[in-house]
């Protein structure tokens, strides 16, 4: 009677455990790797990515979707590889959602600076426009403006503290615009009043004199 080699008995054993654990992992969800990937989709809307990375988000979301169907036909092994698919391309999003949001907050930021500095301009311009006394309809069409103006200067910082940065530079660059417009209103108005003082006052025509009455007859 022979003897079966230990050995080779052993590794038979090994073989066949492993193909049993590897068949028992495919036919098990993969809820870590799924949770995982979730996580960071969500994060990465969180992070902004709908606005600042739209397409990098789309690419993940593109993931989930292909994930679901995956899960849904219990196709475990696929459906663990889409989420490691999906977590990177989650995290991507996020990254480049944090990088453009960071520019974004930045150029908002230079520009409600420059806003507050062209605001005390056209403060200073109104003031003076006023010192010089100009007519009234004249003025009070730029002094309007003025306050509209304060008015949207004020929003712009209410975006900025809410980190609605592309809106900011939105209302900043229309801010900027209605500034070049009072500028130009003063001047054209300083024009006006300028033509109306050089303007010769329109001579009255002398009155007739008046008719002698006729003397009485002698009777």
């Amino acid at each position: 009677m022979k003897m079966k080699n230990p050995i080779k008995s052993v590794v038979v054993l090994f073989f066949c455990v492993t193909v049993i654990a590897m068949l028992a992992g495919c036919s098990q969800p993969p809820k870590q790797e799924v949770d995982a990937a979730n996580a960071a989709l969500q994060a990465a809307v969180a992070a902004g990515a709908e606005q600042y990375a739209a397409a990098e988000l789309k690419a993940a979301q593109d993931l989930s979707a292909k994930l679901n169907g995956e899960m849904e036909k219990k196709d475990y092994k696929a459906a663990k590889q889409t989420a490691v698919e999906m977590k990177d391309a989650a995290d991507k999003a996020k990254a480049a959602a944090e990088a453009e949001k960071a520019k974004a907050k930045e150029a908002a930021t230079a520009g409600a600076a420059e806003v507050k500095q062209g605001l005390e301009k056209a403060k200073g311009l109104v003031a003076e426009a006023a010192k010089m006394k100009l007519p009234a309809d004249l003025l009070k069409p730029i002094q309007e403006q003025l306050a509209a103006a304060e008015a949207g200067a004020g929003e712009l910082d209410g975006m900025v503290a809410a980190e609605k940065f592309k809106e900011a530079a939105d209302k900043g660059a229309q801010l900027k615009d209605q500034f070049a417009k009072i500028e130009q209103g003063i001047t054209d108005a300083k024009a006006k009043a300028a033509a109306a003082a050089k303007k010769p006052a329109a001579v009255k025509p002398a009155a007739k004199p008046a008719a002698k009455k006729a003397a009485p007859k002698k009777k």
